[in-house]
């Protein structure tokens, strides 16, 4: 979603109306975009830098940088960092 401000009111847009987006934009991508901000947020209300998380877990700091920014990692990895901050990895069916 794109948000715009038009006067005093704000116009909120999907982003198919701009772009094609493939399918899985929304399975794939978008789920691993907000994973990275929801470690990103905790590391942060835990006082944590990334290069301070990833001296924590014994982690380099790209690897990190590659979880948060949604680039391909694996499961491990993942749960590594979740665990470093104390979180889980909970999976349940799709709401529709």
């Amino acid at each position: 979603m794109l948000a715009t401000k038009k006067d005093s009111t704000v116009e909120v847009h999907s982003l198919n109306e701009y772009v094609d987006v493939p399918d899985e934009y929304y399975s794939i991508d978008l789920p691993k975009i907000m994973l990275g901000k929801m470690i990103v947020t905790e590391a942060r209300k835990q006082g944590l830098s990334m290069r301070k998380l990833g001296e924590k877990i014994g982690m380099k700091h790209p690897q990190l940088v590659r979880v948060t920014s949604a680039n391909n990692y694996n499961i491990d990895t993942i749960l590594k960092i979740l665990n470093g901050l104390d979180m889980e990895l909970v999976v349940k069916k799709k709401s529709k």
